[in-house]
């Protein structure tokens, strides 16, 4: 099985082990490269709790700050794992999206008790800050780092595409799905991507291959790392996401 790994570092290792373990040896072809800020400046003395829609939010916090003491929500399991390896102690789980967490949010905290710092990337998926707003809560950005495009697919990966065989492309954000579809196109790839198959963490990550020639486009069950990788391994379980050219 050919699989092509499109997230950016470091991220892209943790997916590549993840596969290893499922026997899955992939082709590593990141189209983002995450840069993380030198310093993150924020008053934090109305914050009564954090917010992370990213594993590369903690990552950014940690060498950054050190206040360890405040509760943290994480989108999914994967950046609450990262929180609490950083040493944070009260950690929250949505185990879903960002609606998901904006959701736990409301459920857990009150608007009255202080603002939400939102650590995330220039460029963010959904609107977290909009639906706590919405709900009274005050929400404050501190931008972490930021996901700059790649000028060019790995040739491996190229190569892969063009030999015509089945291949699999694991999107973990719309972001990501666009720009691996602007470099399939720059490099001349669209014939080939009828072999190619696009499994995503979400149906939203997907939506920028709609109707691009892919073979098909699979969302994962649950918007996580470990039910987009079971796809690969459980391939007769799959639900297609829909047409996907």
């Amino acid at each position: 099985m050919t699989v092509l790994v499109t997230r950016g570092w470091p991220g892209a290792g943790r997916t590549a082990e993840g596969l290893r373990a499922r026997g899955i040896d992939p082709i590593m072809a990141p189209v983002l490269d995450i840069s993380f800020r030198a310093r993150i400046d924020v008053d934090l003395s109305d914050v009564q709790a954090l917010a992370f829609t990213s594993s590369n939010g903690v990552r950014a916090w940690g060498p950054r700050r050190p206040e360890r003491d405040f509760p943290v929500f994480a989108v999914g399991g994967s950046t609450a794992s990262d929180a609490r390896k950083l040493g944070f102690r009260k950690v929250y789980s949505a185990d879903g999206d960002v609606h998901d967490l904006a959701a736990l949010i409301k459920r857990k905290l009150k608007p009255e008790a202080g603002t939400i710092l939102h650590v995330r990337g220039i460029q963010v998926a959904g609107n977290l800050s909009g639906e706590l707003k919405a709900a009274g809560f005050r929400v404050r950005d501190a931008i972490g780092y930021g996901a700059v495009a790649v000028d060019a697919l790995r040739e491996d990966a190229i190569a892969a595409i063009l030999c015509g065989a089945p291949v699999s492309v694991l999107i973990h954000s719309a972001r990501g799905a666009k720009t691996f579809l602007d470099l399939a196109r720059k490099f001349g790839l669209q014939a080939w991507l009828k072999s190619v198959t696009a499994y995503g963490i979400s149906a939203n990550a997907l939506k920028p291959l709609e109707n691009a020639g892919f073979a098909k486009l699979v969302t994962a069950a649950q918007p996580n790392e470990d039910a987009l990788l079971d796809l690969l391994v459980h391939p007769m379980e799959l639900a297609p996401l829909g047409d996907a050219s």
